[in-house]
């Protein structure tokens, strides 16, 4: 990254003296959020927060001759607070009008309130404020909505309307299971080697299929998934665990979208998709 020049403060910031009071790290920023008073604020008064909030201090510069303006981690992750469960709602095959779109989220019982808006043609953004909905709608990879199929997809700062993310919640069985392990506590433990647990289904938080366990993961497609893992309690028992995910999506790493692999991919591999397929396969049987 260039070296940063002198810093441009905005009219009305406070100086460098005025803001050693301020929250620095994400986890402060967070606490604050009760103070900020995200749910009863408007989304400009969020943004620019109370008075002695923490105040975004661009950097000027230049990046091959053109202006350029570098924002600290600090910062974007403080602007970034109010979006942190918010979901992008994608449209391949048309899309109903705006409020056709609000009126059917108000029949989905979301307990607190939430808000859309048009990112593009194909795009939505869904802004909630709780993280139970959050997981609601996002374990639900598909919605119909008048017969039109909507994506869901996790929103975060590198989200473009161009890619799709390789993040994506994918259900996970634990068959055979000893049933004291379905204890939510040791069932997020078992399976954090595959991403971040977000919840279990309902049959597993009160036990009425001891058979299997199921639990809600979020994934990144672009890393390969291990399909067991090692439990041990100390002396007393040690076992292999197997880890079973229900539709996996495949993900291209070159135009960057869900669905199909880059050996599958058109616009890598232009043509009839049989040709395409057939070639892939010829190529793998020649010898070496």
């Amino acid at each position: 990254m260039a070296v940063r020049p002198s810093s441009v403060v905005r009219e009305g910031a406070p100086q460098p003296s005025e803001a050693t009071d301020v929250p620095r790290s994400f986890a402060e920023v967070v606490a604050a959020k009760q103070v900020l008073g995200f749910q009863s604020k408007s989304f400009v008064s969020v943004l620019s927060s109370a008075a002695g909030g923490p105040k975004v201090q661009a950097v000027t510069s230049t990046h091959r001759g053109e202006p350029a303006m570098l924002f600290s981690i600090e910062d974007i992750e403080w602007v970034t607070v109010p979006f942190q469960f918010a979901l992008v709602g994608k449209f391949s095959r048309g899309r109903p009008m705006m409020e056709d779109l609000r009126r059917f989220f108000r029949t989905l019982d979301l307990k607190d309130d939430f808000s859309l808006g048009l990112l593009d043609r194909r795009h939505i953004l869904i802004r909630l404020t709780n993280e139970a909905n959050y997981h609601h709608l996002w374990s639900r990879s598909i919605w119909y909505i008048q017969d039109v199929p909507m994506r869901i997809f996790k929103w975060s700062t590198e989200f473009h309307v161009d890619r799709e993310s390789s993040f994506v919640p994918v259900w996970f069985t634990l068959p055979k299971l000893p049933i004291h392990m379905f204890h939510k506590e040791c069932l997020f433990s078992i399976v954090a080697c595959l991403g971040r647990s977000l919840c279990v289904d309902n049959a597993t938080a009160v036990g009425s299929r001891p058979s299997v366990a199921r639990v809600c993961v979020e994934v990144d497609l672009q890393r390969e998934l291990p399909g067991w893992v090692w439990i041990s309690v100390r002396d007393r028992m040690a076992f292999w665990q197997s880890l079973v995910p229900e539709n996996l999506p495949k993900y291209c790493n070159f135009c960057l979208h869900q669905g199909h692999s880059e050996e599958e991919c058109r616009i890598k591999h232009p043509g009839p998709r049989s040709n395409r397929l057939g070639r892939r396969q010829e190529e793998k049987g020649r010898p070496l």
